[in-house]
């Protein structure tokens, strides 16, 4: 038993220093020259009438000359009020070019796939309809792009609010955010989010944009990225300036946290990156592990020292999620932090067992990841 934690958590260890040092390599990244080269913001849109209106108002603050984006909004057949709140925000804002198009086809994938085809721009970039900008998000994003690159993947947090829930989401997210920024580090891009992304609209096409993931109902941002990361090698960049993180909402219901937890790891069974894999795999096995050992301290204390261990483990992942919640400028939170050792585990391995088996339930639609 000593053995095999011993070895478990050693590996843990590399792994987490490993995500400290891509870490710092990503965020140390050099940022380019401003560019005012014209570009194209693609939105998905389906069921948003409550949060659209803050999304616009967000773009009405952007530092980026308005003359040099549009906004093309795709509708992916919303069934609330959407549409008309989109055309009142058109009136609202005529400073905006703002295009409001229908998708061609069912699913967010088809809609950005819409909103591609109708962009001028060479440069696309795309968030989510519940997201916050800051200003510099459009300019921030923009600069990063050099002549190699193909593919900028910006920072996203989550807003929180009065509520303990909130938080404790805000900070299981930020280690997801900076795990897949921290891995872009080393040049090994497994993770990213539509709500902060950018890429050449030739690249989309030389890779046929969602060709062969359509079927899978998330992954958007993941699948293209790992498209264009095979197609173009060495070609994706991190923003790495603070001023350009993006936030979005915590769920507000467990129920809500659960099918959005479900839909995010069930596109690991569609996964073809051997890579990706294998960090999904190490990550459930060491939880696994994890919860083993504090079973093993409850039930026999006297037995095994195992407390530096856990020390170790504790002290490695302060350090790193210190550090991405400093980038995000975002409010650390002892007690969630606290809470998620317990509560961490629990999720990753029900959350990863449940999304290969069970369906679930979003903006409406039943869906599940038979490939």
């Amino acid at each position: 038993m000593l053995i095999y934690l011993i070895a478990i958590f050693s590996s843990y260890f590399i792994f987490l220093i490993l995500l400290i040092v891509g870490w710092q390599k990503a965020i140390s990244s050099k940022q380019d020259e401003p560019c005012k080269d014209f570009v194209s913001v693609v939105v998905a849109v389906r069921n948003e009438e409550s949060t659209i209106s803050n999304l616009i108002e967000s773009f009405g603050r952007q530092a980026y000359p308005k003359d040099k984006f549009e906004i093309i909004l795709v509708n992916d057949h919303s069934t609330d009020q959407t549409e008309p709140e989109i055309e009142k925000l058109i009136d609202q804002y005529p400073g905006l070019s703002i295009i409001k198009t229908n998708s061609v086809g069912a699913g967010k994938k088809k809609a950005i796939t819409t909103g591609v085809a109708a962009a001028h721009g060479e440069i696309i970039l795309t968030t989510d309809a519940d997201c916050t900008l800051p200003v510099d998000w459009i300019s921030g994003m923009r600069k990063a792009f050099i002549q190699e690159t193909q593919m900028v993947i910006g920072a996203v947090k989550i807003s929180t609010d009065k509520t303990f829930f909130s938080k404790i989401q805000a900070l299981e997210f930020s280690s997801v955010i900076g795990s897949g920024i921290a891995l872009l580090g080393w040049n090994k891009p497994i993770m990213c989010n539509g709500a902060s992304l950018a890429f050449r609209k030739r690249a989309f096409i030389d890779v046929k944009g969602y060709e062969g993931n359509f079927q899978i109902p998330s992954g958007d941002d993941e699948f293209l990225m790992r498209k264009i990361s095979q197609r173009f090698p060495n070609s994706i960049r991190f923003v790495a300036n603070p001023e350009c993180v993006v936030a979005t909402t915590p769920q507000k219901s467990i129920h809500d946290f659960v099918h959005q937890r479900l839909r995010w790891a069930g596109k690991w069974k569609a996964n073809d990156s051997a890579f990706a894999k294998f960090v999904a795999l190490f990550v459930l096995i060491f939880q696994i592990s994890w919860l083993v050992s504090l079973g093993y301290l409850i039930f026999n204390s006297t037995s095994i020292n195992i407390y530096p261990i856990i020390g170790y483990k504790v002290g490695l992942e302060l350090i790193f999620l210190w550090r991405v919640s400093s980038f995000l400028r975002q409010p650390f939170n002892w007690i969630a932090f606290l809470a998620l050792q317990m509560l961490y585990p629990i999720y990753v391995i029900c959350s990863g067992l449940l999304s290969q088996i069970k369906s679930y339930r979003w903006k409406d639609r039943t869906a599940s990841f038979s490939r």
